[in-house]
């Protein structure tokens, strides 16, 4: 988001490229998790992405590549993480019910549970930026939209992927202690999605807010900054996690892993 920005002629011009090349390498290393992700899962016959995660970000996609997104490469790059959202989902809706053996009305209704909540996400992904867009909300010099001077969708893009951020590096530590083993994610997925918000989000955005401070002071209010700080923080504390949980779990014949606490016939030790 914000790549036909035109800098004004007191921000150096090179600070708009520098920006979209910071967001693009963040989101190559994006699509490279989700690659990942969709792999590990069908390796691990599990799901890596935590269920209201993968919601929040498969409807958080569909908004912007057919509602929001106004440049062609934006667009193409949200339709390609939706296509690689899909092949998640169905490892979810395919694999996913063992996670739920604790709760047996979960695991017989996930598929009908996840796409009610996939559709109330993109509700409310769509009410918001619809809001945003109708109001010019965040209107600055330098940011265009459709042609004109309008809303700003760097702004819009920064709120609402952060919300999508948090909740995934929160859930997927979350997850991580709850599971007690590591099925459907690996060290090249941490190290990939860890990359990917340090380029896209705190690289990218913390740039602009350091070479373009009044069009985007919004990255260090108080709540942006608990905000990425979280994910920040839950993103560094998670390898130590998965490397003592590494150590202690199961792999059973079939592939899918289980907590090294929990004995389960025809399992066999790594």
């Amino acid at each position: 988001m914000g790549s036909n920005d035109i800098s004004p002629p007191h921000v150096p011009s090179y600070v708009v490229p520098v920006s979209n090349a910071l967001l693009q390498a963040g989101g190559g290393l994006w699509t490279i998790t989700y690659i990942l992700m969709a792999r590990q899962s069908f390796k691990d016959r599990t799901y890596g992405m935590p269920f209201f995660a993968l919601a929040l970000n498969f409807a958080w996609e569909i908004v912007y590549a057919l509602y929001v997104a106004e440049m062609p490469l934006e667009r193409f790059v949200f339709t390609v993480w939706l296509l690689l959202d899909c092949a998640m989902v169905y490892g979810l809706l395919t694999s996913g019910k063992e996670e739920w053996n604790h709760a047996p009305s979960m695991k017989k209704y996930l598929g009908t549970i996840f796409w009610i909540t996939t559709i109330w996400c993109t509700v409310g992904h769509w009410a918001f930026a619809k809001w945003w867009l109708d109001n010019d909300v965040g209107q600055k010099e330098g940011k265009f939209y459709m042609g004109r001077v309008g809303p700003d969708t760097t702004e819009l893009g920064f709120w609402s992927a952060l919300i999508c951020q948090v909740n995934l590096s929160a859930a997927s530590l979350v997850m991580l202690l709850v599971r007690q083993h590591t099925g459907g994610v690996s060290w090249k997925i941490w190290g990939s999605r860890m990359l990917g918000s340090v380029f896209g989000l705190y690289g990218n955005y913390g740039w602009e807010w350091w070479m373009w401070r009044e069009a985007h002071e919004y990255f260090m209010s108080p709540f942006a900054v608990f905000m990425w700080v979280t994910c920040l923080v839950c993103d560094l504390v998670y390898p130590f996690f998965f490397a003592r949980i590494r150590r202690t779990e199961k792999v059973l014949l079939d592939g899918r892993k289980a907590p090294g606490s929990i004995e389960i016939e025809g399992k066999k030790s790594r």
